[in-house]
């Protein structure tokens, strides 16, 4: 019970209990008083105790404050408004009769200082507004999401021959088609129920490049695409046996740049090369489970030791294996048996696979690969991996999955046969299996290009670069002009930049692509929508028309019980 509840409770029982009294008094006594002077004491009670507690609990008075209707881009021409509303006009906002200009919202909340709250009409507020509309309450009726591409992510940087993803999504149906600079096709999608799609693309020489996304419905956009040259990355690769598995494994560690190491068992207690006495400074380990077993406790120990340092760790398995068996804690189902495995195809056509390979080199020249429907059958352990899926057969089957141990991770992975795909033609699914497996279980940052996104950036609009290697760094325009990277003080390693031309610019040593201004339209709105509406929280329940509650002061309500307390009084010791 809140108090001015249990108050009014205790005053309605003392008028109740004054009552009472009255009746006694005037029962009891020799002479009774006139009726009038008993009616009037009888009324005088619910007035004191009224007047009593409305000085305690004063009366709220409502307050109309102004509110300001704030026009952004798309917002139309006539604005209907109401009683103490106000129209200001932001930049992007098109000609509004009887609109007020403003530079920005928060010049308009210090010139209309008496605003309580803002109506956003239009598209919504660009980031240069949202910090301002935080602190006030924000109603906002949002447009439709636009039709066609309405978000798009482009991958962050990624080593040479690594494959990358593009994230998009797309209202209104169709399908998305990403092109390379020279306008092949690579990868073709329709996108799920939601509306999401994601394309794959190849990397090849480090550099730059620009990709192209192209829908059903005409709308294209561009997809930079920034390779790093990889760091050379140590690796270590033991197996119980020879076999043409580890051959191809050791061919393509030394395309993909690795510095390897290697060991194999030749039985009789043999072994050709020669293992690392530590594995403290790999990036990357690759052992068989026959080489797991041979290890023994105090190397598998120290192996496990590495990988929580942040090492990855990759376990091959060549047969069945017992119910439970485990690397670092990421245990199998058992498997008894070899079952066939078949890949997803890699690319949605002929074409796209072609412009995915490449011209070829003269070691693999591109006459010599398979065609897209000759993908041979391969053979893997029918086994269950607990943890984290990573590569998937056609039926979505997993056959890799990886779980964290300390800062490094451990994946298992039951196929057994990868090794068809490169002497059937298709080295290059070999090379994507391997250098997905590579990339996600090795060390981070080992290959100097680790997985990631970047944000979309347009000319004329500021842009946030984080991770700056030091104070006072600069970014150069695409005409060589140099500016100074503007520190954010509340976050520490992040600057502002405000970009005057599209084009590649090179901020703080690195590559970012800016968008010309009038580029992506539909993906900027609706960033502009879904940014404004996380505004409107809870606040805007609150309002009717921007209005707000106050106290109406207590003192006269005092007056009134000073002035009925006086009256029942002097009625009470009345003589006459």
């Amino acid at each position: 019970m809140t108090p001015d509840r249990l108050v009014a409770m205790l005053l309605v029982i003392a008028v109740v209990a004054a009552w009472c009294r009255l009746w006694l008094w005037q029962r009891g006594a020799p002479v009774r008083s006139p009726s009038w002077r008993v009616a009037a004491l009888a009324a005088l009670q619910p007035v004191l105790a009224g007047a009593l507690y409305l000085t305690l609990f004063a009366p709220s008075r409502q307050i109309t404050a102004d509110t300001l209707v704030i026009a952004t881009e798309g917002a139309p021409r006539l604005i209907q408004t109401g009683t103490g509303e106000t129209i200001v006009a932001l930049p992007e906002a098109g000609a509004i009769p009887g609109a007020q200009r403003e530079p920005d919202l928060a010049t308009a909340l210090r010139r209309h200082t008496a605003a309580a709250a803002i109506r956003i009409v239009g598209s919504g507020l660009v980031a240069r507004d949202r910090p301002a509309a935080a602190r006030m309450t924000v109603t906002y009726a949002a447009p439709s999401v636009p039709r066609g591409l309405v978000a798009l992510t482009p991958p962050g940087p990624v080593a040479p021959g690594a494959r990358f993803d593009v994230l998009a999504r797309i209202e209104g149906g169709g399908s998305a088609t990403l092109v390379d600079p020279a306008g092949r096709v690579v990868d073709t999608a329709r996108p799920d129920a939601d509306g999401n799609v994601v394309l794959h693309g190849v990397a090849r020489v480090a550099g730059i490049a620009l990709f192209g996304l192209r829908l059903t419905g005409g709308d294209t956009a561009a997809v930079p695409v920034v390779t790093v040259a990889a760091a050379p990355a140590r690796a270590v690769i033991l197996a119980g046996a020879p076999g043409p598995e580890v051959k191809f494994l050791r061919r393509w560690a030394a395309d993909a740049g690795l510095t390897s190491q290697e060991q194999l068992a030749v039985g009789g207690g043999l072994a050709l090369g020669e293992a690392p006495t530590t594995f403290a400074g790999y990036d990357l380990a690759v052992l068989d489970d026959r080489s797991w077993t041979a290890l023994g406790g105090g190397a598998r120990a120290a192996l496990v030791q590495a990988v929580r340092g942040g090492m990855g760790l990759i376990v091959r398995l060549t047969g069945p294996v017992p119910h439970n068996w485990q690397v670092a804690g990421l245990a199998t189902g058992g498997g008894a048996s070899i079952v066939p495995l078949r890949l997803a195809p890699a690319a949605p056509s002929q074409a796209a696979l072609d412009a995915r390979r490449g011209p070829g080199s003269r070691d693999a020249p591109a006459s010599l690969a398979a065609p897209l429907d000759e993908v041979p059958e391969l053979s893997r352990v029918a086994t269950t991996i607990g943890g984290i899926p990573l590569l998937r057969d056609a039926r979505g089957t997993p056959f890799a999955a990886w779980r964290n141990v300390g800062r490094g991770r451990v994946a298992i992975v039951s196929l057994v046969d990868s090794f068809a795909l490169v002497t059937s033609g298709n080295g290059d699914a070999y090379a994507d299996l391997w250098s997905t497996l590579a990339t996600t279980i090795g060390r981070a940052g080992s290959s100097g290009a680790g997985p990631g996104s970047e944000t979309l950036a347009w000319a004329g609009q500021r842009t946030i670069v984080c991770d700056i290697p030091a104070a006072g760094a600069t970014a150069v325009a695409p005409d060589g002009a140099t500016t100074a990277l503007l520190a954010d003080p509340a976050a520490r390693g992040c600057a502002g930049y405000w970009p005057r031309l599209p084009g590649w610019h090179r901020i703080a040593g690195g590559l970012r692509y800016i968008h010309a201004a009038g580029a992506l339209p539909q993906v900027r709105a609706a960033e502009r929508r879904d940014a404004t509406l996380a505004l409107v929280g809870d606040r805007a329940a609150s309002i009717a028309g921007a209005r707000g509650d106050d106290h109406a002061p207590s003192w006269r309500w005092f007056l009134l019980f000073l002035a009925a307390v006086g009256l029942t009084w002097w009625l009470e010791r009345r003589r006459r």
